[in-house]
């Protein structure tokens, strides 16, 4: 029964070291991330210097999305977490010391495990997993990263609640501590020998961009296209909920609530569905064409999700117009692990992860601009954000229902 079900939910070891340590780190990242703000604030931050924060989050990510990706086709995944963990380690020693200034220097260290990590999930995943299995693979990783986003704010509010911001959060740090070091030693005693069928080639960043195949580009453009109609909003949606709508703090937090739900619902389910249309293709990583059909209507959908949401929003003047807006924000998830399984796949073998990097890196990066327009949108009528969204979200599903083959020949 057990085995049965590992089989059905593409658990392979270092697939389920992978999840356990995924759990681990961000349980601990998640306990004290969301304070941060406040402490900072009490250790003597200026509200610009608190800004330098959320400036430092967005930035790394889209840099470390890169360098994770030549790490771990340089060094294999086993050796390439096992660093990973120590720079977080290096950033919760450096929270300790009450200092504003040190405690914006150890956002260089402590976040490097989420967002360097990212290429190596993506290829694990790729290299352990069959591709009728790759779905299901990312959708479980979806599903387990929920765990910790659920219960690590809980966790540490309550020990920030009953201690005080700056006397709690040494409990915090420690723990989370003791959660990565656990990470590390399954990392090291459970997971097994890496065996890459790939020879590792250097490449600079002009070679490996031309590595990527003509279909992933055209996916990387539409994806920027989406992200742009996510982002512009995104800062500016709670202030719709609170300001405009007028409703209250806690039922911003039910509305999360349901986006969350809806979204953990269908994982598995969807990924089940994607896998079996892929093994009935039968294809092989040289018929990308063939992969991208049976995916196209999974990441399509998902496309319009994202689209439909900032014109839904502006349309909800009540709460149940803004339960319906927020379970279409969490449809959005449905073709997600498609997506993501699709960008794997389309990878040349041997720099698998350094293309999730470099995807994500001109993917983030380029979509950071887009909380500068939407402030200013914002600034001009909160209607103009989210119609400007809208047309982003309209023009990246239409290039994306354009540039993607409908069927092919097998």
């Amino acid at each position: 029964m057990i085995r049965k079900l590992a089989e059905i939910l593409a658990l392979r070891r270092n697939v389920v070291v992978l999840l356990a340590m995924l759990v681990l780190v961000m349980m601990g990242e998640r306990m004290f991330e969301r304070y941060l703000p406040k402490y900072l604030e009490e250790l003597g931050a200026s509200a610009s210097q608190i800004g330098i924060l959320g400036f430092l989050q967005n930035g790394l990510g889209a840099i470390y999305a890169l360098f994770g990706g030549f790490v771990t086709d340089r060094f294999g995944h086993k050796r390439s977490l096992f660093l990973f963990a120590l720079l977080n380690l290096l950033g919760y020693a450096l929270l300790l010391v009450p200092h504003w200034g040190v405690v914006l220097a150890a956002t260089f260290f402590y976040m490097g495990w989420s967002q360097l990590s990212l290429p190596a999930t993506f290829s694990l995943v790729a290299e352990q997993l069959p591709q009728h299995k790759r779905v299901m693979g990312l959708a479980v990783q979806a599903v387990v990263r929920r765990i910790p986003m659920a219960v690590g704010p809980v966790l540490g509010g309550a020990i920030l609640t009953y201690y005080g911001t700056v006397q709690g959060m040494p409990y915090v740090v420690g723990l989370a501590a003791l959660l990565t070091l656990v990470a590390v030693w399954m990392n090291l005693r459970l997971s097994t020998a890496e065996r890459s069928s790939a020879q590792y080639e250097r490449l600079d960043l002009r070679g490996l961009w031309k590595t990527f195949r003509p279909q992933l580009k055209r996916l990387l453009i539409s994806d920027i296209l989406i992200r742009f109609c996510e982002q512009i909003p995104y800062t500016f949606v709670s202030l719709w909920v609170l300001d405009v709508v007028a409703r209250s703090n806690f039922e911003l937090g039910l509305l999360t609530a349901v986006e969350m739900t809806t979204a953990a619902s269908l994982y598995i389910p969807v990924a089940l569905w994607v896998d079996a249309k892929v093994r009935k293709a039968a294809v092989s990583d040289r018929e990308s064409t063939v992969l991208q059909t049976e995916r196209k209507p999974f990441v399509l959908a998902t496309f319009v999700f994202f689209t439909a949401f900032p014109a839904l929003l502006y349309f909800s003047r009540s709460l149940w117009w803004l339960v319906l807006a927020f379970v279409v924000r969490g449809l959005k998830e449905f073709g997600e692990p498609s997506r993501k399984a699709l960008i794997a796949d389309l990878a040349a073998p041997g720099v698998k992860a350094r293309t999730v990097g470099l995807y994500y890196f001109i993917r983030d990066l380029t979509v950071s601009l887009a909380a500068l327009m939407g402030g200013a949108l914002w600034g001009v009528s909160p209607g103009l954000n989210l119609w400007v969204a809208f047309a982003f979200g309209v023009a990246g599903t239409l290039f994306y229902a354009l540039t993607t083959p409908d069927s092919a020949e097998k």
